[in-house]
């Protein structure tokens, strides 16, 4: 093949639009291209499970270590093979440049959905979801958990593209990744 594959990252908080995003944004790379929901070895692991939260314990943080390290080498793997790759998962902080680090030989994409907490809320009562509610700092507001997991992501690298998607829907959401020739996104 004659050009790089890309290995794009496409982090943000819960409900920001990754999952949706990422097989779309494959189908307008490709072929070939793949996309992986980060989500995938999270529910993976069916006994011995630990959960992340503001206080997690050694094995939660160990767990959510191994789910970025097996995304990584998928993404490697297929690469490696010609594939562009697109991940979708919640990295935050410094995970973010731990797992662009692990991208060996593909042209490197960051792409942060950072809608805001009202439209994150919307989106995760319309799942059914409710995955703030330990991360409120015992207020009782979920858009208070949201900021605060916003916080941690605002903590990675400002690199990549930050994309406000509050009010973009997945296809514009994808126009947006894909202008320019995806040179907002590179790492």
């Amino acid at each position: 093949m004659s050009r790089r594959p890309k290995v794009v990252l496409i982090t943000g908080v819960q409900a920001a639009g990754k999952s949706t995003l990422a097989p779309l944004l494959a189908d307008h790379l490709g072929p070939p291209s793949m996309a992986l929901d980060g989500d995938v070895f999270y529910s993976a692991v069916r006994a011995g499970h630990a959960r992340m939260g503001p206080d997690p314990d050694p094995e939660a943080v160990r767990q959510l270590r191994l789910r970025y390290e097996a995304s990584a080498l998928v993404a490697n793997h297929y690469a490696a093979s010609g594939f562009h790759v697109v991940i979708a998962d919640v990295v935050l902080g410094e995970d973010v440049t731990a797992w662009m680090e692990r991208i060996a030989s593909a042209e490197r994409h960051l792409v942060v959905l950072n809608p805001g907490p009202e439209v994150v809320l919307a989106r995760e009562r319309g799942r059914g979801g409710d995955s703030y509610r330990d991360w409120d700092h015992g207020s009782g507001s979920p858009a208070e958990g949201v900021r605060t997991l916003q916080e941690f992501l605002e903590q990675g690298p400002r690199r990549g593209l930050w994309l406000d998607t509050s009010a973009l829907d997945p296809s514009q959401s994808v126009e947006a990744i894909l202008a320019d020739g995806m040179a907002g996104s590179r790492y």
